[in-house]
């Protein structure tokens, strides 16, 4: 959702929003609640007021009904006593105490007669008895009148007349009126419960008519909640329902959004919603194409793997044979060493034989002088001597010529040596293609080349040394058969004029002993050349058992890599079945 819905949903007008309107629900309910009170405490106070003023108009009425009862008395007793004994007064010098009573009486009596009028505007009865009595007295009032003027003239008769004539049948009308006056006042009394009644009535009719304006703003207010509160409410959640079963049955749209009509702070809530599905929408398509990405990438994962497997699969039996190819290499190696040991053996022979070729020369050489005398004698002996000489010298030559077996030796070890170094350059590109898994094979197959090379190295001197060796052995073998040749041609053939050369037999002892001293030098260095050899011999040893060591150590480590790409391997699958449960779970939207 954007930022702008939710500027507008938390910027709601105060008329809009719930707690205002519940607010004014409890605002308008208080008000109507305060107003019946208000007219019901109104209604009671006017009714008290109503009681109040019915029971004082009662006592009013009663009293002045009384003191006009006891007015009228008090002037018919002045008049009657004006009437009886007006002489008597006057002789008492009475008459206008008499007259005077009697006009103040009268006052008195309009006065409460007005009194009771001014009461008696609500109830008809009382109101025309006063009026009655009212007219009646103004009647009552001229007699009396009259009187007080006859008593002031001294006129008795005039006196009498009035009082026995028009004051009494004025007085008997004005208690035939006072008597209505008392009948309108009982009536009144018993009205009062009518009267009661009436009110409550009207009261009641205004707090039936309040308690139908509650109801009915109660109603209103109901509907208006309804319509504002519960009917978007529903309207809401019957929209979840709908977007949720969709993804329950596996048809969820997450492009869906809620989309009830409120003007109230429900629109949070909606806005919120709609937030809360967009927000999900982008979780659910990144999690969708991960899904997709982590799908792919295992499946590359697998195939590297597999193929990382069979490299190294392949390494380890390229190692399997390489471990062969070493043993196979000691084994010449040790050959070697024994064929080396043959030709130690030989040389000590031939060195043995020139020793005692020396020695023989020297004896040769003193006994130059009796070799001259019996040489006749010795010819056959010397003969015998020179090819058992021969024989020996052939041997050792034959012997000598072993040493080329060692060019063959060290042949066969460049051979290996190559094979060595083509594994090891196999090795490596097996575990350049392993990647991370093969770096360590790569180091025991650069190990394994620097070793071949090494080899290489020390079978060419080897070479070298043979090739010296060979050069002195020919060189041997040349003297050897100088030497053969020239007894077997020279001394043999002029073994009879031996004796006449018995001078130049010392030199040639002497060149003999010249000669057998250069093969004696010959051998020591050959003997030198065999213990150099010898200690190449055991340096190819010690390297090829290295080898051995770091091939098996290799081929440990290739079957540990293995054992490493098969952990992989689990893990890739139990990522495959996160990305297929993963994957099950985004199916379940159709539309994101």
């Amino acid at each position: 959702m954007s930022k702008e819905k939710q500027t507008v949903g938390n910027n709601v007008p105060l008329y809009n929003r719930l707690a205002f309107r519940i607010g004014a629900t409890y605002v308008s309910l208080l008000l109507v609640y305060i107003i019946a009170i208000t007219v019901i405490i109104l209604q009671i106070s006017n009714l008290k007021t109503s009681c109040q003023n019915i029971v004082n108009e009662v006592y009013n009425v009663t009293t002045n009904v009384k003191d006009i009862e006891v007015d009228l008395k008090t002037i018919d007793n002045c008049g009657f006593g004006l009437a009886a004994a007006f002489d008597s007064y006057v002789n008492m010098g009475q008459v206008d105490n008499q007259t005077s009573t009697i006009s103040s009486q009268i006052t008195e009596i309009e006065e409460s007669a007005n009194a009771i009028l001014e009461v008696t505007s609500s109830i008809p009865e009382l109101e025309n008895a006063i009026n009655s009595f009212i007219s009646d007295f103004a009647a009552y009032k001229s007699s009396y009148e009259g009187v007080i003027k006859a008593a002031g003239d001294n006129d008795k008769d005039t006196i009498s007349v009035l009082v026995y004539g028009e004051c009494s049948t004025s007085l008997t009308a004005l208690t035939q009126d006072l008597e209505a006056v008392d009948e309108a006042v009982v009536a009144m009394n018993e009205n009062v419960p009518n009267f009661l009644n009436e009110r409550t009535h009207r009261i009641l009719i205004v707090m039936n008519y309040i308690v139908a304006t509650f109801i009915g703003i109660i109603v209103l207010f109901i509907l208006l909640n309804y319509r504002t509160i519960v009917k978007p409410i529903k309207g809401i959640a019957n929209e979840i329902n709908i977007i949720i079963t969709n993804i329950q049955k596996g048809k969820g749209d997450l492009t869906l959004r809620l989309n009830t009509k409120t003007e109230t702070e429900l629109i949070l809530i909606k806005n919120g919603v709609n937030h809360f599905i967009t927000t999900l929408q982008d979780i659910m398509k990144n999690v969708k194409d991960g899904t997709n990405i982590l799908t792919n990438s295992s499946e590359n994962m697998t195939s590297q793997v597999s193929r990382a497997h069979d490299s190294v699969t392949n390494t380890s039996a390229a190692l399997e044979e390489l471990s062969a190819s070493m043993t196979d290499v000691s084994s010449i190696t040790d050959l070697i060493g024994e064929k080396l040991d043959n030709v130690k053996e030989s040389t000590e022979s031939i060195d043995a034989e020139v020793n005692d070729g020396t020695t023989k020369a020297a004896e040769i050489k003193s006994e130059a002088d009796a070799i001259k005398e019996t040489a006749s004698t010795k010819k056959e002996n010397t003969g015998r001597k020179m090819q058992e000489l021969s024989v020996v010298l052939e041997e050792s030559v034959k012997d000598s010529e072993k040493v080329k077996q060692i060019n063959e030796l060290t042949n066969v070890i460049l051979d290996i040596a190559s094979q060595t170094n083509l594994l090891a350059l196999n090795a490596s590109i097996e575990a350049a293609r392993a990647g991370e898994a093969g770096r360590g094979f790569a180091v025991v197959a650069e190990e394994i080349s620097e070793l071949a090379e090494n080899s290489r190295q020390t079978a060419a001197n080897i070479q070298l040394i043979s090739n010296e060796v060979t050069k002195a052995v020919q060189t041997l073998s040349s003297n050897a058969i100088q030497v053969l040749d020239f007894i077997n041609g020279t001394v043999l053939s002029d073994y009879d004029a031996f004796v006449d050369t018995g001078d130049k037999y010392q030199s040639t002892a002497d060149l003999i002993n010249n000669i057998l001293g250069n093969i004696s030098s010959q051998v020591e260095a050959l003997n030198d050349v065999m213990k150099d050899m010898a200690g190449s011999i055991m340096s190819i040893t010690d390297s090829v058992r290295e080898s051995s060591k770091a091939i098996n150590m290799s081929a440990t480590n290739s079957q540990e890599i293995v054992n490493e790409i098969a952990g992989i391997t689990e893990a890739v699958e139990n990522n495959n079945e996160v990305t297929k449960q993963l994957t099950s779970n985004t199916s379940q939207f159709v539309n994101l």
